[in-house]
């Protein structure tokens, strides 16, 4: 009962959150952006004129996220509990190593003025992103699926090195196009800006309530898990709003 009425109320705020203003999608998804991210507009990509709703690093890792997860869901492991084999996790480990020394690398260029490795650039800040992407989907679905599902099912999210190659092609293709600015990519974009962070934090919040509520058993059916996530959901649209509202007070 308890789960049911944090899912209604949690429901309702998520609702609210979509339908209120900006009803645009490219304003929605600035608005959401704006939580998460910093839309520099010179570490953005413009896509028919129009800034990015995130910034280049962020955008690639939402797609390499959103290939992930496409690729989970054609080899039906949404619900694999197992990490990779131990190589595999090292080198995904690595990928978002690499995210994280080129945003240090920004940071120290762009608002220190100190000398660094390397140029920094928005190709770099894409595929960095894009990688970096490709990890969080691989590594977070096994840790999700252990906390959330009373059974995970005792699958790899990814077993083999010409596995990860996969990934490589569709990833590089994406970030060209973004990369070229096409002005029909804003619109598709934009619902991945909006949509990714939300799920994310959601994803993160779903964990954070199952542990918290120490729901025991944990959900066996798509059914049982619906309204937890709901939940994370419902505060992931908080959390965008005091993010965004405390940006505002401190003026950036």
């Amino acid at each position: 009962m308890k789960i049911r009425a944090l899912a209604l109320i949690s429901g309702t705020i998520f609702l609210a959150f979509l339908l209120a203003p900006p009803w645009n999608l490219l304003d929605k998804a600035d608005f959401v952006a704006a939580g998460v991210c910093h839309r520099l507009p010179e570490h953005s990509l413009f896509l028919g004129g129009r800034q990015s709703p995130l910034c280049a690093r962020c955008t690639g890792t939402y797609v390499g996220l959103a290939l992930s997860l496409m690729f989970l869901a054609i080899h039906r492991r949404l619900r694999a509990g197992m990490f990779p084999p131990p190589l595999l996790l090292v080198t995904l480990l690595g990928f978002t190593g690499l995210w994280g020394i080129d945003g240090l690398n920004s940071f120290f260029s762009f608002f220190l003025g100190r000398r660094t490795l390397y140029q920094p650039s928005n190709s770099i800040r894409l595929l960095a992103g894009g990688l970096n992407g490709i990890s969080w989907g691989m590594l977070i679905t096994p840790f999700f699926n252990q906390i959330a599902w009373q059974e995970p099912e005792p699958k790899r999210s990814i077993e083999s090195w010409g596995e990860l190659a996969t990934l490589f092609p569709p990833l590089a293709g994406a970030l060209y196009l973004l990369y070229q600015g096409w002005g029909l990519l804003i619109y598709p974009l934009a619902l991945l800006s909006l949509a990714g962070p939300l799920m994310l934090l959601g994803t993160i919040n779903t964990m954070m309530v199952t542990v918290g509520l120490n729901l025991n058993p944990r959900a066996s059916s798509w059914r049982e898990i619906v309204p937890i996530y709901v939940i994370g959901l419902g505060g992931a649209a908080l959390e965008i709003l005091l993010l965004n509202g405390a940006r505002r007070l401190l003026g950036f």
